[in-house]
């Protein structure tokens, strides 16, 4: 199954190959009320440490900590979450957040709604987050997230969450705590998660994960007992409740997330496609493209018809020569976040924006540094205002009010601790003077080869031709993919590491 094949029903069968519950039976509905009863004492068990988990990290930290907010999101887990808080801590010393990220699904937003009054009613905090630039908008200047390229969780979340709380507490080097409604069970990444750390979910900010050992039958179980607030989307088969198109899902998901809200899904599939450079107008290739997860395989611009090469460097004559065309913010401002420069540069006007030249040796010399002087000109070049840059600083140096603004600068370097100094750049960025080189999934978009078929093709060899789920117009694409990439030559398999690392499947584990 994929965004536009519904999954099937597999039934079990019993030895005589006949199904265990037989055509006309009905299936029995659960006895909730006996389920629960059931296991009462299980989830008081689970309750009580979970609450003086929560507790005890509010003790801990409640004479160091400016802020305690629970992230919520409108799905079972903070549903949950929250009440757990609530038990625990009084209700004056946290406030809720709901990150807005604008790709909510519609049932989402009535589940906020009923929160948002029930803590009005407790007298507790509620607020939502959400970026001053619409999901439609950022896609298309971003162009769509992949799986290594979210700038939409820093876009849509984290920042838009950090503005808020500096908002609501009047400043901006405020640390808090979040307590987070992330589970082990989830997937093997979060099953190595720590119940408390710091920085990892938002920078200069403590998150403690409370429900991390919860299983989804337990969460379930603590809804029923206690009369929480149960998301729609659940009821229409949603496993999630989370971003209509996110480049981390797949399979049955998409199929049910389409299947649910067409029209809003439908939206970001539109831009996918209107922004693929290579298929554009080929409605079938399209389609296979977005199916078989080409789009969230990106790892560059490469492919976008947005990706318009604004910076670029190289070493010329014994110097660094940047050139920057059409740059979309000021150098002058970023500039400043270097502090002393220590090494002359030069800046020559040309018709399209300017070069900068600086001596070939500050790239033996000071490497690290170079590494920022560049980001400097990728922010001039790229930035969009997306006010990540602004929530890193926790200074409160740099504002986009009616433009970019920096002030009493501390060189802290906190605004460059973003992948190549600039989200917008890091996602839109093109290969650049690197000689031939190997094509990666993204060249190959419109055929998206699953990572079943490369491994088949490799265990079977010559046999997989014959012996293969490929349908017929996926054996001539199959072919192709193989030839174009390298992993065969003249009808001999070549195992290349260089290949097989830019081709991009290790995000098939996440």
């Amino acid at each position: 199954c994929s965004l536009y094949t519904a999954p099937e029903l597999e039934f079990i069968l019993d030895t005589d190959g006949e199904r265990v519950l037989p055509d006309g039976e009905m299936l029995l509905p659960v006895d909730v009320a006996a389920m629960v009863a059931k296991n009462r004492e299980l989830l008081e068990v689970i309750e009580q440490i979970t609450v003086k988990k929560i507790f005890d990290v509010y003790k801990r930290y409640r004479k160091k900590l400016d802020c305690f907010h629970v992230a919520f999101s409108g799905g079972k887990d903070s549903i949950v979450l929250l009440e757990l808080v609530k038990k625990a801590l009084p209700k004056s010393s946290f406030v809720v957040v709901f990150g807005d990220t604008g790709m909510e699904f519609p049932d989402t937003y009535d589940v906020i709604d009923k929160i948002e009054e029930q803590c009005h009613a407790d007298e507790i905090g509620f607020y939502r987050a959400v970026s001053h630039l619409e999901p439609e908008e950022s896609w298309r200047l971003f162009g769509p997230p992949s799986r290594v390229l979210r700038w939409c969780c820093w876009v849509h979340k984290s920042a838009p969450q950090t503005l808020k709380l500096r908002e609501v507490l009047g400043k901006n080097g405020y640390v808090g705590m979040d307590f987070v409604g992330v589970r082990a069970q989830e997937s093997a990444k979060r099953a190595d998660y720590d119940y408390e750390n710091y920085s990892r979910k938002q920078k200069g900010q403590y998150s403690h994960n409370s429900i991390l050992e919860w299983t989804s039958a337990e969460v379930w179980l603590y809804i029923y007992a206690h009369g929480l607030v149960i998301n729609e989307a659940y009821k229409k088969g949603n496993s999630r409740a989370g971003c209509l198109l996110c480049p981390m899902g797949g399979g049955k998901g998409d199929s049910l997330q389409r299947l649910c809200y067409q029209k809003e899904v439908d939206k970001f599939i539109d831009i996918i496609k209107s922004t693929n450079s290579r298929d554009l107008g080929n409605l079938i290739a399209l389609e296979t493209y977005i199916t078989n997860g080409g789009w969230n395989a990106r790892k560059n611009g490469r492919d976008l018809n947005i990706s318009m090469l604004r910076y670029q460097d190289e070493i010329k004559d014994g110097k660094l020569q940047i050139t920057v065309i059409n740059p979309a913010t000021d150098w002058r401002e970023w500039i400043k976040t270097l502090g002393e420069v220590p090494v002359e540069y030069k800046i020559v006007k040309t018709k399209e924006g300017y070069i900068v030249t600086v001596p070939e040796r500050l790239l033996k010399d000071q490497p690290a540094f170079t590494k920022i002087f560049k980001q400097v000109f990728k922010k001039a070049a790229y930035c969009v205002g997306c006010r990540v840059c602004e929530t890193n600083c926790r200074n409160g140096c740099i504002s986009f009010n009616n433009g970019l603004k920096i002030e009493d600068c501390i060189h802290c370097g906190q605004c460059h601790d973003i992948e190549d100094g600039c989200l917008v750049y890091h996602s839109l960025r093109l290969p650049q003077g690197r000689g031939k080189s190997v094509k990666s999934i993204n060249s190959f978009a419109n055929h998206a080869p699953k990572l079943d078929w490369v491994k088949g093709f490799f265990e079977k060899k010559s046999d997989y031709w014959t012996d293969n789920n490929l349908g017929p117009n996926q054996v001539p694409m199959f072919k192709r993919f193989l030839r174009e990439s390298g992993l065969l030559e003249n009808n001999q398999i070549t195992r290349s590491t260089e290949i097989i690392s830019n081709i991009g499947w290790e995000s098939e584990s996440a």
